[in-house]
């Protein structure tokens, strides 16, 4: 996109801010983006250390983007009963290389939220519109084990006595180019895009009491396709044959059942552990499954889709006090993941790291992380990986703690993979390498 083009949309996003700010009386600003500078030690740029087939990476020195959300709201009514409040956020990234970057700017949330407005629940919120709908993640590997964001609507936090509860509608979609005959398909000719929807019905109880401190969160996301007249269209797989598409081969159903129990107060800090198991529709990104995507028979249809017909997960993770001054974020992941191919064998991730914090003072920190990778199968059948990845970051934040923001951190990483891995861990700087040496100066926050 030009300046010339930014300019008439940097005056229509000003016009909404200013006709917002005199319709309520305050307009919340929130937002995150982490940014910063990196280089290979062989030289080169900075790259990501990452297992093959891991869902996530630990995260720490160990970035390579910028990335940004911003986030605005307001309250829109308030009668002293009920209340409407607009959401908002728009998100960015890019490559972090030079001066003048270009992002398309995703709309990841627009929606309103209601309290007050059920007579048979005036707790509870109602809600429409697309949003970020109550992620869990595992916050020193950024990775999200139940995220079903997008377009819905909802009523959240009906309290039920023993425990308050939500339901909700979401959709999934994704896109896949299809030709009308065989002959089109073989010369890629005349081609045409056709949406996928996925429906996903989410329920949760939330805040169950179970021990001093302790409570339980149930759920269960049923997923369905809405898709149809699929029947007769064609696709190029991989290697640019023509293949034919039918409602056969979507996964038009599947499910997830998900189990957390919080300790609050757990030496200083928090404790979740977690079960989860999903099926077919549900299962469909494999190890980094997480309730979002559409199924396809072939995995070729969709190049990010993993085929999965079924998911074990149990994940323990939290923060702990050891000291007037010392904190330590942990996390031990087991996951494993089996496959509609009867040619390709289950996947198995199992992830381990800690990354302990010493506040020198009320702004300067001191970070260590280690983290280890292992994935069954992860490169290919019977060919696993492993990944050990090792981080010194000096940091300086705005005040004491592990989630103290703003913070400017000075980091070097140092990570090692196993030789079937070579090639496929840390990009062009490493290609022929089995271990490689980062380091850089990063920007983090959130508000």
């Amino acid at each position: 996109m030009s300046r010339t083009k930014l300019l008439p949309l940097a005056g229509a996003i000003a016009s909404v801010l200013m006709s917002t700010a005199a319709m309520a009386s305050t307009v919340d600003f929130h937002g995150y983006f982490r940014s910063g500078i990196g280089a290979s030690g062989g030289g080169g740029d900075q790259e990501a250390f990452k297992a093959v087939g891991a869902g996530s990476k630990y995260r720490l020195g160990n970035e390579t983007d910028t990335y940004g959300e911003i986030k605005l709201g307001s309250e829109l009514f308030n009668n002293g009963e009920q209340s409407f409040y607009l959401d908002s956020m728009m998100a960015f990234g890019i490559d972090q290389a030079n001066d003048w970057e270009e992002s398309a700017v995703a709309f990841r949330e627009f929606n309103i939220k209601s309290k007050g407005t059920l007579g048979f629940a005036p707790e509870a919120t109602l809600w429409a519109g697309k949003r970020f709908y109550r992620r869990h993640d595992v916050h020193s590997s950024d990775f999200f084990y139940w995220d079903v964001s997008g377009p819905g609507a909802g009523i959240e936090e009906m309290n039920l006595g023993f425990a308050d509860a939500s339901l909700a509608w979401v959709k999934s979609s994704t896109k896949v180019t299809t030709y009308d005959s065989q002959a089109n398909a073989n010369a890629d000719e005349n081609a045409s895009e056709k949406g996928l929807d996925q429906n996903i019905i989410d329920f949760r109880l939330e805040n169950i009491n179970v021990n001093p401190d302790g409570a339980l969160t149930l759920g269960v996301d049923y997923a369905f396709s809405s898709t149809t007249d699929v029947n007769d269209l064609w696709y190029r797989d991989a290697s640019g044959n023509a293949q034919t598409l039918s409602e056969d081969d979507l996964e038009d159903s599947g499910y997830m059942a998900t189990l957390i129990h919080t300790q609050s107060n757990f030496f200083g800090g928090f404790n979740k552990f977690v079960v989860q198991y999903a099926k077919d529709a549900m299962a469909v990104d494999g190890l980094a499954a997480r309730g979002q995507n559409i199924d396809m028979v072939d995995p070729k249809v969709s190049g990010d889709n993993l085929n999965a017909k079924s998911l074990t997960r149990v994940i323990n993770h939290g923060l702990i006090g050891l000291g007037e001054n010392t904190e330590m974020y942990y996390n031990a992941l087991y996951s494993k993941a089996s496959f509609r191919d009867s040619a390709k064998d289950d996947q198995t991730w199992i992830s381990v790291g800690v990354t302990p914090l010493y506040n020198w003072n009320e702004i300067m920190s001191t970070q260590f992380e280690i983290g280890h990778d292992y994935v069954k199968n992860g490169v290919s059948n019977g060919v696993d990986s492993r990944l050990t990845k090792v981080t010194l970051s000096q940091e300086w934040s705005a005040g004491r703690g592990y989630w103290a923001r703003p913070t400017i951190r000075v980091f070097g990483t140092y990570a090692k993979w196993n030789d079937e891995s070579k090639g496929m861990i840390g990009g062009d700087a490493f290609a022929n390498d089995t271990s490689g040496f980062t380091f850089g100066v990063q920007a983090d926050a959130w508000w």
